[in-house]
């Protein structure tokens, strides 16, 4: 009474588009689990790789939300230009607002998709797009175009061996035949898409082979096999937290607990059905479950309830566009006309019934339909006839029966030419309609090309403003460091060779004055190789060639380089760090920051103090340390350390310490994945920390 025959192969249908993308785990769960990881700075691809498996997650929860996310992850992905993944979004998109009944939505967005990867060859996107087409026209009561659409889906699942599509195509063969009335065939296709889906562990899958085989065993009068195939399915449902086929498989045992009598019960499973699809907001399938709760309603005897949500069922066929549904409601309206005994209303209602039929008469399918009711609208006129004839002849003659009898045929011949000219003047309207949406599903397309052109571009110049600023702030602080620190020792130079030509130093003099100024010109020329080294790396960035190499070698080689310097300060220095202990990185560069590290000690040590460099190491990271006991670094100096706010110091024999170098340092290391830091107390000596990636994995 309740049972809309296509029904099933929509929900089948409209089940598919979930099955792509449901990993089998709580959806709410998952999202509870989801959300935090998109929060701080995460990689793309990261990011890319959460939106999805959201997208996945909101399937049975939200479809507003579940539309949100796939919109974004379909926007990083046309900007990391994995194009597959623009195929899923896209269909993504398309599916929420299909199982919103927004049909011309859905349509645009499975086009797209399946352009998109005909473009690219994506043999699986085509089929995706294909089945949720063939979806679109199957509610749109386009039988044979769905029909064509779901068979190219199938040859191209067995081309590319996927079994879950292969399994998927299986189920909508099935639906196929089952609107066709061929019950055991139906069955046959049910049961290898639900042996193919049990073979492959895909439950959400399984649970929906389970739903359907249940509701061919109800049509097969097999009722107790049916009742536990809805049962096995609900256990699954309910395990994976699929909202949409958990709403169907209580359908399905509301539909057979109505059928045995137990309403109250019956009640209980299709209200849940229907909270679920409120949830959800798939509307074609609330509207046939409110259709049974009608009929449980009616079994109570409850008119007044039944003809109420009836009522709202007829109403709600028309937001949906299904001729189906409406057929559905006039034959509950019929029955309950018949239950109150008001036959001439029940009358009304078959007039309804059979003008809408006449409407669903152009495929063949929907031909064999109509004769088939029409034989039961006759055998149940003969009812209603030989009905009426007992009232009239227990209340009027003979001559007022045929007198009602002739009105009533006047008010049906009224009502069908009504009906047909309200019927054409709808087509009518629905050819402007479609001709309106197909300019603003346009209009909408280019909008969104524009939009997104227009996003591209404001981030592409706020990237070249921020590096416009960052390269002038380099600029600034480079002509500031040399105009400050390369003028005083070429002006001292000048200056002596300008006495000693005048006549105002003698040999020694001279001799003693160029040692003096030897140490400084040298200390500038360390400190000039850093500033380049630093606005090279700041300006046109560092290539790294990392390799493993021993750490030892290029502290001892830094040590002789500077033996000099070391034995004029009589200072003693250890290199502790053990044989073989090797790290990956740029040699050159790592021997950049060895030798400043070390070149720092030696400037602020005092005379006959230690430098003491020591190594850990591990299978993932090699910690360095160069520790010396000199005078120390004040906290306010420690903190400005690593920038360029801070200033020029001094060393303990008056050497300059320009703190470029540690800038340096600090890139460098960062550079080999590397981390760099400092400890030092004030007159107890300064600390620092190298890290750096192993060699030895």
């Amino acid at each position: 009474m309740t049972k809309i025959p296509q029904l099933l192969r929509q929900q089948i249908c409209l089940i598919l588009l979930f099955l792509f993308t449901l990993p089998c785990v709580s959806q709410t769960t998952k999202v509870e689990k989801l959300l935090p990881e998109l929060k701080g700075n995460i990689k793309d691809t990261t990011r890319l790789r959460v939106l999805r498996q959201l997208t996945a997650a909101y399937s049975s929860v939200d479809q507003d939300k579940k539309f949100y996310y796939a919109k974004k992850y379909k926007i990083l992905a046309e900007k990391l230009k994995i194009d597959t993944l623009v195929v899923d979004a896209l269909l993504d998109m398309g599916s929420t607002h299909a199982i919103q009944s927004k049909m011309d939505s859905a349509l645009y967005y499975f086009t797209k998709g399946r352009e998109k990867a005909e473009s690219l060859n994506y043999q699986n996107g085509i089929a995706r797009s294909l089945i949720n087409t063939g979806y679109v026209y199957d509610l749109l009561d386009k039988e044979s175009e769905s029909i064509e659409i779901y068979n190219k889906a199938l040859g191209i699942y067995r081309k590319i061996k996927h079994k879950k599509g292969i399994n998927q195509c299986l189920m909508n063969i099935g639906g196929i035949y089952y609107d066709l009335t061929e019950y055991e065939m139906s069955e046959k296709y049910f049961k290898k898409a639900y042996e193919g889906n049990l073979e492959i562990g895909n439950e959400a899958g399984t649970a929906s082979a389970l739903f359907a085989l249940g509701d061919v065993c109800k049509r097969l009068n097999k009722k107790d096999q049916a009742y536990n195939y809805f049962k096995l399915s609900l256990e699954i449902s309910e395990k994976i937290g699929d909202l949409n086929r958990i709403a169907l498989v209580r359908w399905g045992l509301g539909t057979i607990d109505i059928e045995r009598g137990d309403y109250k019960k019956a009640l209980e499973n299709l209200k849940i059905a229907r909270e679920n699809n409120i949830a959800i907001k798939n509307y074609y399938q609330e509207s046939a479950v409110v259709l049974s709760l009608a009929a449980a309603y009616l079994g109570l005897n409850d008119f007044e309830k039944a003809y109420s949500l009836t009522e709202e069922a007829y109403d709600q066929s028309f937001a949906i566009e299904s001729k189906n549904s409406r057929t559905e409601a006039l034959k509950v309206f019929i029955e309950i006309a018949k239950k109150q005994k008001n036959f001439e209303k029940a009358f009304n209602y078959q007039t309804h019934y059979i003008a809408l039929l006449d409407t669903l008469s152009n495929e063949a399918d929907s031909k064999r339909i109509i004769l088939s009711d029409f034989k039961r609208v006759r055998t149940e006129n003969e009812v209603l006839e030989k009905d009426n004839k007992v009232i009239v002849t227990k209340n009027t003659s003979y001559l007022k029966t045929i007198a009602i009898t002739s009105v009533l045929l006047l008010l049906l011949i009224v009502l069908l030419f009504l009906f047909y000219y309200r019927y054409k003047e709808k087509q009518a309207t629905n050819k402007l309609l479609q001709q309106q949406k197909d300019e603003i599903a346009e209009i909408n397309s280019e909008l969104e090309t524009l939009n997104e052109e227009v996003l591209v571009q404001m981030e592409l110049t706020a990237t070249q403003n921020t590096e416009l600023e960052q390269l002038n702030r380099v600029k600034n602080k480079f002509f500031s460091i040399v105009s400050h620190d390369l003028r005083s020792p070429l002006a001292n130079l000048k200056m002596l060779f300008s006495m000693y030509r005048e006549g105002q130093l003698n040999e020694t003099e001279l001799g003693i004055l160029l040692s003096k100024l030897e140490d400084t010109i040298y200390t500038t020329a360390t400190f000039l190789d850093n500033l380049l080294e630093w606005s090279k790396s700041q300006l046109d960035g560092i290539i790294v060639k990392p390799s493993v190499f021993e750490l030892k070698n290029t502290i001892d080689e830094n040590i002789k380089m500077m033996d000099n310097s070391i034995r004029m300060k009589k200072l003693l220095i250890e290199n502790r760090v053990p044989e073989n202990t090797k790290v990956f990185a740029d040699p050159n560069m790592i021997h950049v920051v060895v030798r400043n590290l070390i070149s720092n000690c030696i400037k602020f040590c005092h005379p006959e103090d230690k430098i003491i460099i020591e190594a850990t190491k591990s299978n993932e990271k090699v910690i360095f340390s160069i520790k010396d006991t000199g005078p120390g670094i004040s906290e306010s100096d420690l903190e400005k350390l690593f920038s360029l706010e801070y200033t020029v110091s001094t060393g303990t024999s008056g050497e300059k310490g320009h703190h470029i170098g540690l800038i340096l340092c600090k890139d460098m290391v960062k550079q080999n994945n590397g981390e760099i830091r400092v400890e030092s107390n004030l007159g107890e000596g300064t600390t620092f920390w190298v890290e750096l990636p192993s060699g030895n994995n």
